[in-house]
């Protein structure tokens, strides 16, 4: 993780990482299996932290936020705003996990890694930095890293992060505040940096930003708050400027504004709000997942640019045993996500029967499945129902014909032009697989804003 920050960590707080983590390190002494690890190998006189060696438990943390330290080693955070460490095979089996922190931080849910592999989360009032000091692998210096803002004695509250950019900074989201009377409200999306007086205001939006998460090459995806639009919930994608390293207190100019880029409809994640989002890698892609912690629905976005309009479809990707409060990416196309179950491996496992890619043709739909289809089935443009849905109303795209690609993984669906400003919405009415497995979801969406070359 120290390439999220542009200062070297000290070699004692790089040795306590490995230690809480419960790496082996080539200092360990050989020995026999059933042998407990050494304390410390080294004479009194080291300055290297104890190496501490995570066991299984019996019980199961509850996870609200995860941050990976490494493709095996992660902090989280507890429901009770307690923070823990856990360590993982490299086929995501849990080896163990201990607490970091007896403290009960009001943290909101979400975790960072900050200078000097510090440990930071936020509250509605105030951004926390946490450190172990004493060289016992367990946070004991708690201070304030950030609690003053433009609003803060007017009411201004974070509502979601912290998240570490790939630029080394620590980024919030603020309330909506009005920079004058006649000036409208907007929320704000702010970045805290070690060299800056004060946070950096980023992206600015007209709603409130529920949860956030930004790729490494500073795309941010935020899910935005709409309490008077029932049918659906807005996601946002906004490039970040680069953050100019001589100029650490300038803000953007212009400065980007946050608005929404796709709807998700409220019947994909069964009226289930998303909570969390985090970016991966798949089939050379870059993707978001969601997860509707109230449905147990995991939503996977491919997002699209089209003439610097960002726009993109939504599938069901799981729907899982139990509720999944956290994402994280562990390396890429490893996801991990947690619960009240502890931790759950989201990927290299068996996938359900499923619609795995929604793109746009110039003449019709492309759906891709991860098994062959029912070819019986998938011939028959009457089992397809495709709509254009808009503010003034929806329409009817019939199917004229449906081709299926040699692998039987491949359905593409013939249809008169689709028209830009408008949700696409597939329903797949009777498409089985080659073995007779029925969709996950029947029901795929696209927002379409633009439309290349146009």
């Amino acid at each position: 993780m120290s390439r999220l920050f542009p200062f070297p960590a000290p070699l004692f707080l790089c040795a306590v990482l490995v230690a809480a983590a419960g790496l082996v390190s080539a200092a360990d002494p050989p020995r026999s299996p059933g042998e407990e690890p050494a304390v410390d190998a080294n004479p009194p006189e080291s300055t290297e932290r104890p190496f501490v060696q995570l066991k299984s438990q019996d019980t199961v943390p509850t996870v609200r936020a995860i941050v990976p330290l490494d493709g095996a080693n992660v902090f989280f955070l507890n429901h009770r705003g307690q923070i823990g460490i856990a360590k993982f095979s490299p086929g995501m089996s849990q080896i163990g996990w201990q607490f970091y922190s007896e403290v009960k931080l009001s943290a909101l849910p979400a975790i960072a890694i900050g200078p000097r592999y510090s440990v930071i989360t936020a509250s509605p009032n105030e951004v926390t930095q946490a450190f172990d000091t004493n060289k016992d692998v367990a946070l004991d210096f708690f201070q304030a890293l950030v609690r003053d803002w433009v609003g803060r004695d007017t009411g201004v509250v974070i509502t979601a992060g912290p998240v570490a950019d790939p630029f080394g900074r620590i980024l919030f989201a603020l309330s909506p505040s009005s920079a004058g009377a006649a000036e409208p409200a907007l929320a704000r999306i702010v970045a805290w940096h070690p060299a800056a007086k004060e946070p950096v205001t980023v992206t600015e939006s007209e709603l409130r930003v529920e949860a956030f998460a930004v790729n490494r090459a500073g795309l941010l995806a935020a899910r935005l708050h709409m309490p008077d639009y029932p049918d659906g919930y807005f996601l946002s994608l906004t490039a970040l400027p680069p953050f100019v390293a001589d100029r650490p207190d300038a803000a953007p100019t212009p400065l980007p504004k946050t608005l929404p880029s796709l709807v998700i409809p409220a019947e994909m994640t069964r009226k289930s709000p998303p909570t969390q989002l985090c970016f991966f890698e798949e089939d050379d892609r870059e993707k978001l997942l969601l997860t509707c912690p109230g449905s147990r629905r995991l939503i996977e976005v491919t997002p699209d640019n089209v003439g610097a309009v960002w726009q993109g479809s939504l599938l069901l990707r799981a729907e899982t045993a139990s509720p999944i409060h956290a994402l994280a990416e562990m390396s890429p196309g490893m996801i991990l996500g947690g619960g009240e179950n502890g931790f759950v491996p989201l990927t290299g496992t068996a996938e359900p029967y499923r619609i795995t890619r929604l793109a746009l043709a110039g003449d019709g739909i492309v759906l891709d499945l991860n098994r062959p289809v029912n070819r019986l089935e998938a011939a028959q443009p009457g089992n397809y129902l495709v709509k254009a849905l808009a503010a003034t109303g929806s329409t009817d795209l019939p199917v004229s014909e449906v081709v299926i690609e040699s692998d039987g993984g491949t359905v593409v669906l013939k249809t008169d032009a689709i028209p830009v400003g408008t949700v696409l919405r597939v329903l797949c009415k009777n498409l089985p697989s080659e073995k007779g497995e029925p969709l996950l979801d029947p029901e795929c969406f696209y927002t379409l804003h633009a439309r290349e070359g146009e």
